[in-house]
């Protein structure tokens, strides 16, 4: 009887709920890339790692926010990252063009886990992950 009692103890005790039966939270990471093409590649703002996002229809730059929903609830969050420029030749047949990307890295820690749809929101853009993909790291392309 004492190791049934003692394995339900330990059971219960590594079970991950908060003292309100809820699962306790998580941080969330990822990184958010933005694509510039052409002309914009030369320009100020894309040297200062700053990206216009017509998918998340704001000018993506270090301390944007970062919201992490679950089914449109709002549940963590979070800031970018200094973003960091790449530029890289892309060959189109006998021409080279230039493109270049920002990448930003955030992590956000989420307070209130559950069962349901996540969504990264970052400005117009709400991308779904599920809660394994946010715990283990996500990479998010915006155009």
């Amino acid at each position: 009887l004492l190791v049934i009692i003692a394995a339900a103890g330990t059971h219960l005790a590594l079970k991950p709920r908060g003292p309100d039966g809820q699962q306790d939270g998580f941080l969330a990471y990822g990184r958010i890339s933005v694509a510039i093409f052409g002309s914009d590649v030369n320009t100020p703002q894309t040297k200062r790692c700053i990206a216009s996002s017509v998918q998340a229809g704001i000018d993506v730059r270090q301390g944007i926010p970062i919201v992490i929903s679950l089914d449109g609830r709002a549940v963590g969050g979070g800031d970018l990252s200094t973003g960091e420029l790449t530029r890289e030749a892309i060959q189109r047949g006998h021409s080279e063009l230039w493109g270049a990307s920002c990448e930003y890295k955030f992590s956000a820690p989420v307070t209130r886990p559950g069962e349901g749809r996540y969504t990264v929101d970052v400005g117009e853009a709400k991308v779904a992950f599920s809660m394994d993909d946010l715990r283990n790291g996500i990479d998010l392309n915006l155009s």
